[in-house]
This record gives structure tokens, sequence and C-alpha cells, in this order.
């Protein structure tokens, strides 16, 4: 069943991310249309930053859809162990299991992509018939408005995405010994302990990140190509951040679990945090990825919305400003949303899954004599702290990254070359209050199935 679960969160994050190429190639093809036919496409300034903010929408969501494919890939092999172990004391190696995993993988990544191809060809019809409604008379789309050829390379990035994801799922197959491997499985299904040690490329990946985001909002003051540093820096920034998140997020964890009573069902919590640093590191990371993903989008939008109108107000392009400045949000707010999804699903899966994979842990505390209400309690705290950390770590990083963009790509174009930062609260405000109810019922439905039985056919089945 969790490896049904695991299978099921890749293939919809799969098809959204294809969905969501789809309908990025087209609406930007559409937006950089209309943006031409007006006074704001005067110049090459327009092509780059319509270039810039396509390349980084496309970035963030092949990052999220391996995150979030990588996770699921890694709970599915979790629940394989012991039938991956069996084949190899059979004689079956480890790279052969793994190619069993990555066949998987790409044969999942090809259908589900070409389910998001096709809702992601529904999108673009709905998009295309209200740009035409937007269109003076005679203005007739073109195919090219429409259809992006260059389509095929990020659907091909995707593909390859998927099947590194895959792979890097499938890790725990090399890690377990053929001889040692059952009696190992319980241990790894219930997260192991991981490294907590941050390792030098992570290190390296950290500090080159931060450079480049730097020398972004320097270069932002001067040309919009300053972008494409701030790019590159936001995602060597992310690898650093996903090489180091079992070193880095679960301090963080034991500072905010102090808070915690040292008894009762909060006290468990707190063990469990301490113990299983990459178990927590995982969810974390999945929630950490997912707010910062969203906030950094809602800030840069808001900020450059609140510059554009503060550069052209009283001026006789204020309405004309406007209406481009409506249209571009509007299509940003589209693939925001589907953003939105795939780290909801990310989100999902990651605390979901994770907390199933603990169902044998969470048995034995109950034949020991923990009540079924402390046993939830336990997992609820311990789902609130987690989630409070990476939603605050998420939305520090977002905002920074956001205004950083929005300042790399429009910072050139103001007269006081600083874009003006906004921080639009009632969005952060709705968004940390969603994170923390999707989280913890993900995390409570699935000790609800460990429930349903007494305390020592739970441990069995679990």
């Amino acid at each position: 069943m969790i490896a049904s679960g695991g299978r099921l969160a890749a293939a919809i994050t799969v098809a959204a991310s294809a969905a969501y190429i789809v309908v990025l190639t087209s609406g930007f093809a559409l937006v950089k249309a209309g943006v031409l036919s007006t006074p704001f496409g005067e110049g090459a300034t327009a092509h780059v930053v319509l270039g810039v903010l396509s390349i980084a929408f496309l970035v963030v969501a092949l990052v999220v859809a391996t995150v979030v494919v990588t996770n699921a890939f890694t709970l599915v092999t979790a629940t394989r162990l012991r039938d991956i172990a069996l084949r190899r004391l059979l004689g079956a190696s480890a790279r052969t299991e793994r190619r069993r995993i990555l066949r998987e993988g790409a044969r999942l990544s090809l259908a589900a992509s070409g389910v998001g191809l096709l809702v992601g060809a529904a999108g673009v019809v709905g998009l295309t018939i209200a740009a035409a409604a937007h269109r003076e008379p005679g203005q007739a789309l073109a195919i090219t408005d429409v259809v992006d050829p260059s389509i095929v390379l990020p659907l091909i990035a995707l593909q390859g995405c998927v099947v590194l994801a895959a792979w890097r799922g499938s890790a725990a197959v090399v890690s377990a010994d053929p001889a040692t491997a059952l009696g190992a499985a319980i241990v790894t299904e219930s997260g192991g302990d991981g490294d907590r040690r941050i390792g030098w490329a992570a290190r390296l990946l950290l500090a080159t990140g931060l450079i480049l985001l730097g020398l972004s909002v320097l270069g932002g003051a001067l040309t919009p190509l300053a972008a494409f540093v701030g790019v590159a820096g936001g995602t060597v920034l992310a690898a650093g951040i996903l090489a180091s998140a079992t070193g880095i997020l679960p301090r963080f964890l034991r500072l905010i679990a102090r808070i915690l009573p040292r008894r009762g069902p909060a006290a468990i919590a707190r063990a469990t945090l301490a113990e299983h640093p990459a178990r927590t590191a995982r969810a974390a990371l999945a929630i950490t990825i997912g707010v910062s993903i969203v906030t950094m989008f809602a800030v840069a939008s808001a900020s450059t919305n609140l510059s554009l109108r503060l550069m052209y107000a009283g001026t006789p392009l204020e309405d004309s400003a406007t209406s481009v400045i409506d249209d571009v949000l509007g299509i940003v707010g589209v693939l925001v949303a589907m953003i939105v999804l795939i780290a909801a699903v990310g989100l999902a899966t990651s605390v979901a899954l994770g907390t199933r994979l603990r169902g044998r842990e969470i048995a034995a505390r109950r034949v020991l004599g923990q009540s079924r209400r402390h046993a939830v309690i336990s997992v609820v705290l311990e789902t609130v702290v987690i989630c409070a950390t990476a939603t605050l770590a998420g939305l520090l990083l977002g905002a920074v990254l956001g205004w950083v963009g929005a300042q790399s790509v429009l910072g050139s174009a103001l007269p006081w070359k600083m874009v003006v930062p906004a921080i639009p609260v009632s969005l952060v405000a709705v968004l940390a209050a969603g994170t923390l109810l999707v989280a913890v019922a993900s995390a409570v439905m699935p000790v609800r199935f460990v429930m349903t039985d007494s305390p020592i056919r739970a441990f069995a089945r679990a």
C-alpha cells in the first residue's frame, strides 16, 4: 500500500510537471507576443526579461519535481527492502535491483508525461481563448504565438530528472547487505540515522550559490542579464540545501523542540525528532522547498508589481503599464498555482508515507502501554515542530530569493536601480496555516491505520 502511494505521488508529480511545462512555454509565448506589440516591447530588454522568467520558472519546476519524485522512490524502495534482500541472497546484484527501479521510473515518467501533455494542452486552449478575447479586432493569433517548438527540450529534461530521482531514491539498495538486510529493513523503514555532518561539497555549493546571488543583486542594477547569474545561483544554492539537509535541518528542529514539555507524548515527540534526523529532515525538506517556492514567487510578483506601478504612476503610460502588468501577473498566477499543486503533493507524500513507515514503531509503543490518544498526540506534536521549523525556513529563504530574483531582472529598468521589496502578508499567513493543516492531516491519517487493530496485530502488520 505504501509503495502504491509512492508511485501514485510520483505519477501525479510528473503529470503536473509536464502540464506545467506546456502551459509555461505556451503562456510565455502568448505574453511575449502581447508585450512586444506594446511600447514596452521596444528594444531587447523585454526579450531578455521574458526569457529569463521562463527559464527561472522551468528550473524551479524541475527542481521541485526532482525532490518530490526522489522522496517518493525513497519510500517505495524502503518498503521493498525485504524482497530486494531475498533476491540479493539468491544472487541478484545491487546494480540489477537499482536498474529494475530505474526502469519502473522511466515507464512511469513516460506514461504520466502523456497524461500531463493532454491536461496542459487543455489549459493552453483556455489561455488562447482568453488571449484572443483581449486582442484588438484584426490581430489574429498565429500558431507561433501559442506553440513553441522548444517545448521538446524541457520535456526531455523532465524525463532525465525523473530517472535521476528514481536512481537517487533507490540508493538504499546499495547499503542493504544481502546477509543482514532482512534484519535491517525495519531500521531503514523507520528512516535511519542518516549523516549529520555537512560535507565539503555541500558547503561549497552553499557558498557558491550565495556568492552568485549577491553578484546578481549588484549586476541587476546594470543589466537584466544578471538574472541568468541569479538563476544559476539559486540552482546551486538549492543543490547545496538538498545535499546538506540532514546536517542543517535537524539542528533547527532540536532547537524548536526544546519548547515541548519533557513528559508524556511531548517527550516521545522530542526523542523521535532527535533519534531520526534523516526521516525528520526528509519531511522538513519537502515543506521547506514547497513554502520557499511559493513565497519566492509571491514576493517577486509583489515587489515587481509595486516597483513598476511606482515607476509609471502619473505618466501617460500608466494605463498601458497596468494592463501589461496585470496580464503578466495573471500568467504567473496560473504557473504558481500549478507549482503549489506539485509542492502540496510532495508535502503530503513525505509526511504521510513517512508516518506510515513508522507503523511498527508506533505499534511497539502501544504494545508497551501507550494509549491511542497519546500516540496520536505525539505524532501531531512532532509534525507541528517539523512544520513550524520548515515553514519558517521556507518563508525566510523564499522572501530573500524572491526579492533577489526581482532585483536581478528589473533593477536596471528602474530609475532608482533598486526593486522595492514587498511581502504579501495575507498570502504568507494563509500559506503558513495551509501548510500546517496539510502536514497534520497527512500525518494523522496513517496513524489511524495503525490504530484500527489491537497493539499486537498492529505491530505484526506494520
